[in-house]
């Protein structure tokens, strides 16, 4: 009883401070785009708890916010390097019958909206799994924002987690032996929330869950409105409307992500918010995987 009332209250204390701040109206020109990585196969029941142990095939989302003060990439999906070297993926390729075709490489795919990877000025991820962080040194030019939880975890993982971590997506971001600085591409590791271009239209939120160190973006877009990025904090929708918790392998913090399902739920009836996941099955993500072509949202 008490965790429940503690767990309410740490939701209204954040609550509250989103509802006060109040927000401007989105830019003009606002729009966000929805792309597919390389689908995986892996166990309904792995994502949901109660599910069927059946094998599906889930998308890869990762996301593009085009703003008029730079363009913001949330999650870069599977490394592209698995299309050609299965083995930099080590068992986990086979495991999860990873989709390499050429045609999932990132910067293929921003070309369908006529950007490539130096022209993204922001680079997010809901945490540094191998299917969410893969492409993140594809971007010299861009900002990385990440929770420094998380990249202590990918880089040292407690014991347990170690699993869906690729070291060479961590050791990537290394400088060279010698260099006075350790990262080698600009990079911001946060330790809370961040209001990207100071007008409350893409807000990081630090939300501990999936892994130490996820956080969800609240991206507010002129036409479609509120929209949660839930990285796994959510993995389907019915995840939030029945309150089911993945399975444990995939729950660092069960409570967190229960915080996440009412965050969400708080904010539907708020701002009429609605939510995308990386990996739900009937979600924009999963249509960008079937037809090929990032889902535009304005």
């Amino acid at each position: 009883m008490k965790r429940s009332v503690v767990s309410f209250i740490a939701v209204a204390i954040v609550l509250i401070g989103t509802v006060l701040s109040g927000f401007a109206q989105p830019p003009a020109g606002l729009k966000m785009y929805v792309f597919s990585s390389g689908p995986l196969t892996i166990a309904k029941s792995a994502l949901q708890s109660g599910a069927p142990s059946t094998q599906v095939q889930v998308p890869v989302g990762f996301f593009v916010v085009m703003h008029p003060k730079g363009n913001f990439l949330f999650d870069t999906g599977n490394n592209d390097k698995v299309i050609n070297d299965p083995s930099y993926w080590g068992p986990m390729a086979q495991a999860l019958q990873v989709v390499r075709t050429p045609d999932v490489a990132i910067d293929t795919q921003l070309k369908k909206i006529n950007l490539t990877p130096n022209d993204i000025k922001y680079v997010a991820v809901g945490h540094m799994h191998l299917d969410h962080g893969g492409n993140v040194c594809k971007f010299p030019n861009a900002t990385f924002l990440v929770q420094k939880d998380e990249m202590k975890n990918a880089a040292w993982p407690e014991p347990g987690t170690a699993g869906p971590y690729i070291p060479g997506d961590v050791a990537c971001l290394r400088n060279g032996i010698g260099e006075a600085l350790p990262n080698k591409f600009k990079m911001d590791q946060l330790e809370g929330d961040m209001d990207v271009f100071g007008d409350q239209s893409v807000v990081i939120k630090r939300w501990p869950g999936h892994t130490p160190g996820s956080q969800m973006v609240i991206v507010r877009l002129p036409k479609t409105g509120t929209t949660v990025l839930t990285s796994d904090n959510v993995y389907f929708s019915e995840n939030v409307t029945k309150n089911l918790l993945p399975d444990i392998s995939l729950a660092y913090y069960p409570t967190g992500i229960l915080n996440a399902y009412e965050f969400i739920r708080v904010l539907q009836g708020r701002e009429n918010a609605n939510f995308m996941t990386a990996h739900d099955l009937d979600g924009p993500a999963s249509k960008a995987a079937k037809t090929h072509a990032p889902q535009m949202f304005e």
